[in-house]
């Protein structure tokens, strides 16, 4: 597995969300969203459940995982998400 370091200069795979039982005009719905673009941008930079939380940590503060969850964030395209993300790294459950 390549360090997170390396993973900041290769395109991160693409990992599928679904939203379509959650309304993004919700708070609560927007945060849920939120949180499965968390982790699939962890997966897709190279992290897992299995992990270690260290790696995991490692990824989260990688330009990998910024760029995707900026990336999933605007594609969305839902304002009240955009809101409640505003750019931040979240924090791992």
């Amino acid at each position: 597995m390549a360090a997170p370091a390396a993973m900041a200069s290769e395109s991160p795979s693409a990992v599928p969300v679904a939203y379509g039982d959650l309304n993004l005009s919700s708070p609560h719905d927007s945060a849920v969203l939120l949180h499965r673009l968390h982790e699939a941008s962890l997966e897709a930079c190279g992290a897992s459940d299995a992990s270690v939380a260290a790696y995991r940590l490692s990824v989260e503060r990688s330009a990998c995982y910024r760029d995707s969850m900026d990336r999933a964030v605007a594609s969305v395209g839902a304002p009240t998400v955009s809101q409640l993300y505003g750019g931040r790294a979240l924090a791992s459950n």
